[in-house]
C-alpha cells in the first residue's frame, strides 16, 4: 500500500504553492485546471482543496523549493497552527498520521479540534493585491480560522459569500475555487468592509488574526509551551509548589474576563473551562487541543505569543528553578549495565509542605530500580548523595540470588550490591525462606538477665557492635550503652535482676514501691538513678515519682547529668563572625536570584542554621547581621542589569528599555532602577 500524506485539514493551494502551479502551467503550455490535475494526479475536474496523495505532488515539485515532505507540511497545511499547543506525544501522533496515513486508521483531522471554516473566506483587499501580483486570487490559510473573520493587515471583514447575490465563494470540500475578484455571477468582490477597531471584540480578533498569521508563516517558533506554562503558572500564583493548580483563581483572573458570548463566537469550549480551568490549560496530559483557547489565555496572561517567547528565552537561562533540573539522571544500581549513566529521563516529583522540600522519584527502565532524592527551594539541583533506594528492581534481586547460591558471605554480597547487611539478610530470607537469625536468636524479653548475658556473649564472639545489634534485633545505640556500662551490670544489676526473678518464682510477697526502692538504694549504694529505675521497673518508678517526688529526691542519689548552660554572649559572637564570612562569600559570587534569608542560611551548617531559626532571642547579634545582609528588591534589580541586558542581546540585535521593563525581573521597578537601565544601555551604545 502506498504511503500518503492526508491533508490537515487542507493544504490550500495558497501563496507559494499556487504560484508554483501557475509557473508549471506556463511552462507546460496547458490550462491551470489541467496543470492542477497533472500535479495532483487526479482525473476528475474536482479542484483538490483536500488532495489525498501529496507524496505524488511532492515528487513533482522542485527540490529547491521543497527539500522535504516536512517543508510541504509546514508551509501549506494547518499543522503549524496546532502543533505548539499539543503535548509531545499528541504532536508525534498527528505528524505520523499526516505522513504515514493508511486506510482504516484515524485521519489527522480527527485528532484535533475543528476550528477551520467550512466556507472559504477572502479579504477583498488581499484579493486585489493577489490579482495584481500573481494574476489570480489565492486562498490564505490565516483567513480560514472560524470566529476570526478579520484581516489583520487591512483591518477589513473577511467575506465568504457575494454581498450582491449571496452565492458561496468556495467551500472547504467544494469542487470549485475563486480565481478572480468577481463571483460566478460576475459581481465585484473587491470593495472592503472596514471594521470598528475601537470595539473590544474586534480588537481581540485582530490580535488573534495576527498571531495565527505569524504561526502559519513560520515567523513565530513556539517550543516547549508546557514547560513555559509551568514557569508562568507558578509566577502568576496559579500553581502550588507541589504542582496542584489553583483552578478558581485562574478562572476568576483569566477565563472569566472574557464574556461567554466572546468565547462561544471564537469556538472556545465554555463548558470545559467552567471547572478545572487551569488543569485544562497548563497540564500537558490534560490540556485542551484547541489553539484558540490557548491564544486567548496567553493574551491575558502575558500579552501574546511574542511576549511568551521572550519570557521562555529568559526562563531557559534559569533552569535551576526546575526541581532536579531537566535531566537526564543517573541509575545508581551497581548491577545495572547503565550504572551511573544518564539513563533516566522522567522524574515524578512533589512538594512536601511538612519537610519543606521537593521529593523526586526516579526509575531506571533498564534494571527496574527506583530511588528518591530531595532538594530545597534554594538549591534545586539533583544531588546523588541525597538518594535513597525505594525498590531495588529485578536485576538487583537476580544478582543477589546468584551471589547467595555461590556461597558468598553476607559481608561480600553487601559490598558487591551496595546495600547494608540487614537489607541483604532480609531479602535472602524473602527469596529462600531461610531465617538466618534462627540459630542464635534471643527470644527473652529485652533487658532481662538472660538477654543481657546473651548480648555480652555475642559481643565477645563478634567484637562488633553492629553484628551484636543485628543478632539481638535491637539498635546499635542500645548495645553501645550496655557495653559501656558492662562492669556495673555484671557486678550488681544482673545479679539483682536474677534475685528479683527468683523472689517472684518462690512467690514471696511483693514489696511496696517505697520499701523496694529503699532496699535497692541500701543494697546498691553506687547505682545511678537510671540503673535504679531499670531494677525497680519504669512504670513503678515513675508512678512513685509522681506521687512522692519530694521523698524520692531525698532518697535517690544526685541526678546523673553534667549539663552546663553555654555562654550565650560568647556563642553569639562566634556565630555572627561565621555569618559575616558566609555573607561576604555569597556577595563575592552572587546567585542569579535575589539574596534572601534562606539563601544565606542554607550556606550555614545545620547546627548554626537551627540556632538562628529556633533560638533567635539568644543570638541577637547574629540575627542583626543576617538582616543587614538581606538584598532588597531594588538592590537585586540594580545588580542584575548587566547580565539581563547581555541575555537579551543574545536574542535581539537592538535591546530597548521597553523590552527590559516588560520582563518579569523589572516589573514595577523604581525610577532609580529605570535610570540605571537607561544609563547602562546608553553606555553600551557608546
Amino acid at each position: 500500500m502506498t504511503n500518503n500524506i492526508t491533508t490537515f485539514p487542507t493544504p490550500y493551494p495558497d501563496e507559494e504553492l499556487r504560484s508554483i502551479i501557475y509557473r508549471y502551467v506556463l511552462r507546460k503550455g496547458c490550462s491551470f485546471l489541467e496543470g492542477v490535475q497533472d500535479l495532483f494526479g487526479i482525473n476528475s475536474r474536482r479542484i483538490p482543496f483536500l488532495p489525498h496523495n501529496m507524496l505524488h505532488l511532492y515528487e513533482k515539485l522542485p527540490r529547491s523549493l521543497f527539500p522535504s515532505v516536512n517543508a510541504l507540511i509546514e508551509k501549506h497545511t494547518f499543522y503549524p497552527l496546532y502543533s505548539p499547543f499539543l503535548s509531545g506525544r499528541n504532536r508525534a501522533h498527528l505528524y505520523e498520521r499526516m505522513t504515514e496515513y493508511r486506510k482504516g486508521e484515524t485521519r489527522a483531522a480527527s485528532l484535533v479540534t475543528s476550528i477551520i471554516s467550512k466556507e472559504i473566506r477572502y479579504c477583498p483587499m488581499c484579493m486585489e493585491e493577489d490579482k495584481e501580483k500573481f494574476g489570480e486570487v489565492y486562498i490564505h490559510r490565516s483567513h480560514q480560522v472560524s470566529g476570526v473573520d478579520v484581516c489583520h493587515i487591512h483591518h477589513s471583514q473577511l467575506i465568504s459569500r457575494c454581498r450582491t447575490c449571496n452565492v458561496v465563494l468556495g467551500q472547504l470540500y467544494g469542487d470549485s475555487y475563486l480565481g478572480t475578484t468577481k463571483c460566478i455571477n460576475g459581481h465585484s468582490l473587491s470593495e472592503p468592509i472596514k471594521i470598528d477597531k475601537d470595539e473590544e471584540f474586534s480588537q481581540i480578533k485582530l490580535l488573534l488574526a495576527k498571531e495565527i498569521h505569524l504561526l502559519l508563516n513560520g515567523d513565530l517558533r513556539l517550543e516547549n509551551l508546557f514547560d513555559v506554562y509551568g514557569y508562568l503558572a507558578k509566577e502568576k500564583g496559579y500553581q502550588h509548589k507541589g504542582g496542584r493548580y489553583i483552578n478558581h483563581k485562574f478562572r476568576n483572573e483569566v477565563i472569566d474576563i472574557y464574556s461567554k458570548e466572546i468565547l462561544e463566537r471564537l469556538n472556545a469550549p465554555v463548558e470545559q473551562l467552567e471547572s478545572r480551568s487551569a488543569l485544562r490549560i497548563f497540564d500537558e496530559r490534560n490540556a485542551l487541543k484547541n489553539p484558540m483557547v490557548h491564544m486567548l489565555v496567553i493574551q491575558k496572561l502575558i500579552g501574546g505569543l511574542q511576549r511568551l517567547i521572550e519570557f521562555a528565552d529568559f526562563e531557559r537561562l534559569n533552569e535551576e528553578r526546575i526541581p532536579f533540573g531537566k535531566g537526564a539522571w543517573p541509575c545508581i544500581n551497581k548491577t545495572c549495565h547503565k550504572y551511573l549513566s544518564q539513563t533516566i529521563h522522567f522524574c515524578d516529583w512533589h512538594y512536601s509542605r511538612e519537610l519543606k522540600k521537593y521529593i523526586g522519584l526516579f526509575k531506571c527502565k533498564e534494571c527496574g530500580m527506583s530511588y528518591q532524592s530531595n532538594c530545597t527551594d534554594e538549591s534545586l539541583e539533583f544531588d546523588i548523595q541525597k538518594t535513597k533506594v525505594v525498590e531495588y528492581g529485578a536485576t538487583w534481586h537476580d544478582r543477589l540470588k546468584y551471589l547467595y547460591k555461590q556461597k558468598k558471605s553476607i559481608k561480600a554480597i553487601s559490598e558487591i550490591l551496595r546495600a547494608d547487611r540487614s537489607t541483604i539478610k532480609k531479602y535472602i530470607h524473602f527469596h529462600f525462606d531461610e531465617d538466618i537469625y534462627n540459630t542464635n536468636t534471643v527470644k527473652n524479653l529485652k533487658g532481662s538477665p538472660e538477654w543481657l548475658e546473651k548480648l555480652y556473649q555475642v559481643y565477645d564472639q563478634t567484637k562488633s557492635v553492629y553484628e551484636t545489634a543485628l543478632h539481638l534485633n535491637t539498635d546499635k545505640r542500645v548495645v553501645y550503652k550496655y557495653i559501656n556500662q558492662r562492669e556495673a551490670y555484671e557486678a550488681a544489676i544482673i545479679p539483682s535482676l536474677k534475685e528479683s526473678a527468683a523472689a517472684i518464682d518462690i512467690a514471696e510477697p511483693a514489696l511496696e514501691p517505697r520499701d523496694q526502692l529503699l532496699s535497692l538504694v541500701r543494697d546498691n549504694p553506687n547505682l545511678s538513678r537510671s540503673e535504679l529505675r531499670k531494677l525497680m521497673g519504669r512504670r513503678k518508678y515513675y508512678t512513685l515519682m509522681k506521687q512522692e517526688r519530694d521523698w524520692m529526691e531525698s532518697v535517690l542519689p544526685p541526678a546523673d547529668h553534667n549539663f552546663k548552660s553555654p555562654n550565650w554572649i560568647e556563642e553569639d559572637m562566634k556565630l555572627s563572625t561565621e555569618l559575616i564570612r558566609e555573607c561576604k562569600n555569597i556577595y563575592e559570587n552572587p546567585p542569579t536570584m535575589q539574596i534572601k534569608r534562606y539563601t544565606i542560611l542554607n550556606n550555614m551548617s545545620v547546627k548554626d542554621k537551627a540556632r538562628i531559626l529556633t533560638k533567635g532571642d539568644k543570638f541577637p547579634r547574629s540575627v542583626a547581621v543576617l538582616e543587614s545582609y538581606l538584598e532588597t528588591e531594588e538592590d537585586f534589580q540594580l545588580r542584575v542589569i548587566p547580565q539581563t541586558v547581555k541575555m537579551f542581546q543574545r536574542h535581539y540585535s537592538n535591546v530597548t528599555i521597553g523590552m527590559l521593563l516588560g520582563s518579569h525581573r523589572f516589573k514595577n521597578c523604581s525610577e532609580k532602577v529605570k535610570e540605571k537601565i537607561r544609563a547602562y544601555l546608553e553606555g553600551e551604545g557608546s
